[in-house]
């Protein structure tokens, strides 16, 4: 028997859920999250995205509050669905402890009180941070020490 090459695992800091609906963002933020070592599951539909949250536990969600809703075949592109999965996550005794930090275009204070009010753990305007300023939030948030 030859002997088998060694392989290096990377350190795997954590699960993040993205719920967004923006291709161009979905693979910005996934090249870089895993390439800070995290482990990226991506969804834009809400009901996906609760069982994902109830069968993998992520350790943060990524949510955009403006996600396109679908039904019978006609989408409404102005669809706060966003706040709908935060509640359903925050009132299910399984998910409630799993921290959510907004990420969305809408940058009003009620927005941010709303958000804060259902338990959101951040707020992140998308238009005014970088990918390391989302990603030092999430660190943040879950209790990674930056050194």
């Amino acid at each position: 028997m030859g002997k088998r090459p060694t392989q290096t695992k990377k350190l795997n800091k954590g699960r993040i859920l993205l719920i967004e609906d923006e291709e161009n963002l979905i693979n910005i933020y996934r090249d870089f999250f895993e390439s800070n070592d995290y482990t990226l599951t991506v969804t834009k539909d809400i009901k996906e995205a609760m069982g994902l949250t109830e069968l993998e536990k992520p350790d943060v969600v990524l949510l955009d509050v403006i996600i396109p809703k679908e039904e019978n075949n006609i989408i409404t592109l102005v669809s706060e669905q966003g706040y709908n999965y935060l509640a359903m996550v925050k009132n299910n005794p399984k998910t409630k402890d799993i921290p959510i930090v907004v990420f969305t275009n809408l940058d009003t204070s009620q927005d941010r009180q709303k958000s804060q009010e259902m338990g959101a753990a951040a707020y992140i305007f998308k238009r005014d941070c970088t990918p390391k300023e989302v990603l030092d939030t999430i660190e943040k948030v879950i209790g990674i020490d930056h050194k």
